[in-house]
């Protein structure tokens, strides 16, 4: 299921409200219903341990006096102030009469705009922050075809017909509200801190100042519809621009700044390379994972090499391998490496190939993996490396433990070894890494893909089982957030971190996917609705028809979203 996010900053606490129903709950049908024909949103709902230290509930109803109150002026909902107020307030009331002497007639939206115009001028600190997530195209169109047969079938009256397309609206708002709520406890994890002391004083050659966790307060505002009223799951997370210490219970704006010009200036640098520059293997995993976001998992090695030879004057530290693969594309269109030495390179850039094929796509993702990286390494070793990579992502992002990642993986090394006519020796050094008897080259890693994939094996699950004889996975956590922060090292160990979190939220995508594969010939299918009834496939998002005239609903043949 995909989503695009962005995070702005807010100022304005009456947009949300304009659209917000403040009348008697209703059902989550009836929302939809409102929203698609007159407007009226749902109510907010409240989230977070800041939330909670508030007295708000997870999942309780936003009301706009607190909301003011918390938003607006930092404050809880019995008044007591929380941390500073925001700043400049008087001078932005200032401005705000300036503009409105100016413009006497203004109507209600343009006082609105002036207000807003007053607090960018006045360069008052933000209210909240708004992280918007907007669901793919067909996840709305699925949602609102739900949502159109309980229309209809309360309308003509069909009460069997109304209560089970509800309860399907239902079914998918609620897989919403999962995958949020799990997006969100990452983004508690990742980001909930506060800054303490100075960070502009700095004794013995480091700064003074902290940074310590800090529990957030957002209200979530789910919406169906776009300003320009088209059809448009999205999720408004307002994130108050104040949040609670951990350590004293003080209440202070929360870092918006994961690493400052000054942090970046202060990194170790690699001769001859900038401060804060990333390499190759970062920028290729990039390009590999914009390339398969447009193609939907597809791969096209040709358009691949097109787009990386267009970028290689920017990327550094790119080996000799790809680099010779891209002069022989740019002297005569060639794609495909030729045989040559082995080396890591496609390994390094096949993460995002798991991401988007999961687990159980095990064949197709071995084929884009094994196409993707013969474009640059035609090595049997490069190759069956990249698809042992890719399966890791695939594997992490299920949750699965370090046994269980090493056990898949040397499995996916045994497949790609006989896919691409190989000897399995990488199978059987992930078979010793597991058994704890395989050790790296004492003179350090080479380029050679096999050794670069057993060291990271070795890596992470020596990193996984320290921490926890150790019973310190939580202040290694708090070690890994603060020294990526800082410019120190990284490790495989995020993915445990993740996984969890990916794992909740992927759970709730694959229900919404299965949702049209019930049984068509249900008896609450009955009745003859003209609004085409969806399922989702996942990866592919194609959307599956239902005949709109069959006396019971039956699938269709597949067609694409496009």
């Amino acid at each position: 299921m995909a989503v695009v996010a962005t995070l702005s900053k807010g100022y304005d606490l009456d947009y949300i409200w304009k659209q917000v129903d403040r009348g008697p709950a209703k059902d989550a049908t009836s929302y939809y219903i409102q929203a698609s024909e007159s407007g009226g949103e749902p109510p907010g709902r409240w989230w977070g341990p800041g939330a909670k230290a508030l007295g708000f509930d997870h999942g309780q109803r936003v009301e706009r006096e607190p909301y003011d109150l918390l938003f607006g002026e930092r404050k809880a909902a019995d008044g007591t102030q929380l941390g500073r107020p925001p700043g400049n307030g008087r001078k932005a009331a200032d401005l705000y009469a300036q503009l409105l002497a100016a413009e006497p007639h203004a109507t209600a939206e343009r006082r609105r705009e002036l207000r807003i115009e007053a607090t960018r001028q006045a360069r008052q600190s933000p209210l909240f922050f708004d992280l918007t997530v907007s669901l793919s195209k067909s996840i709305s169109l699925f949602h609102a075809s739900l949502g159109e047969n309980a229309r209809l079938a309360r309308r003509a009256g069909d009460h069997d017909g109304d209560q089970y397309w509800s309860a399907l609206v239902g079914e998918v708002d609620d897989m919403i509200w999962q995958a949020v709520h799990a997006g969100f406890g990452y983004f508690q994890r990742e980001a909930g801190y506060t800054r303490t002391g100075s960070h502009n004083t700095r004794v013995h050659g480091r700064e003074t100042g902290q940074w310590r966790e800090a529990d957030l307060a957002v209200a979530h505002w789910l919406q169906h519809t776009s300003r320009d009223g088209d059809m448009q799951l999205h999720v408004h997370s307002q994130i108050a621009h104040v949040a609670r210490t951990a350590t004293d219970e003080k209440w202070r704006a929360p870092d918006s700044n994961t690493a400052s010009q000054g942090q970046i200036e202060r990194l170790p640098a690699r001769k001859g390379w900038p401060r804060g520059a990333t390499s190759d293997d970062t920028a290729l995993t990039m390009l590999v994972a914009r390339h398969l976001a447009d193609r939907d998992g597809d791969g096209d090695p040709a358009v691949f090499l097109a787009d990386l030879a267009q970028q290689e004057p920017t990327i550094r530290g790119l080996g000799p391998t790809t680099t010779a693969a891209i002069e022989r594309f740019r002297r005569g269109g060639e794609v495909g490496a030729s045989p040559g030495r082995a080396t890591n390179g496609a390994a390094m850039r096949a993460l995002p190939i798991g991401w988007v094929l999961f687990h159980d796509q095990a064949e197709r993702r071995r084929q884009v993996t094994i196409a993707m990286s013969r474009a640059t390494h035609a090595d049997p070793a490069a190759l069956v490396a990249a698809c042992v990579i890719a399966a890791c992502a695939s594997w992490a992002l299920e949750g699965a433990s370090p046994s269980m990642l090493l056990e898949a993986v040397t499995e996916e090394a045994r497949e790609a070894a006989q896919e691409v006519r190989t000897d399995a020796c990488l199978a059987e050094m992930l078979t010793r890494v597991s058994a704890g008897t395989w050790e790296p080259p004492a003179k350090g890693i080479s380029l050679d893909p096999y050794e670069t994939v057993a060291a990271g094996a070795v890596v992470r699950d020596k990193g996984n089982a320290s921490a926890q004889r150790a019973g310190e996975r939580g202040t290694t956590r708090r070690r890994y957030r603060y020294r990526r922060r800082t410019g120190g090292w990284a490790d495989g160990r995020q993915v445990d971190r993740r996984a969890g979190t990916r794992r909740a939220a992927m759970a709730s995508a694959v229900r919404l996917a299965r949702i049209g594969d019930r049984d068509s010939g249900d008896r609450r299918r009955s009745g003859n609705y003209p609004c085409d009834s969806v399922s989702v496939r996942s990866s592919r998002q194609v959307l599956r028809g239902y005949s709109p005239s069959a006396p019971n609903v039956t699938p269709g043949e597949p067609r694409s979203l496009e």
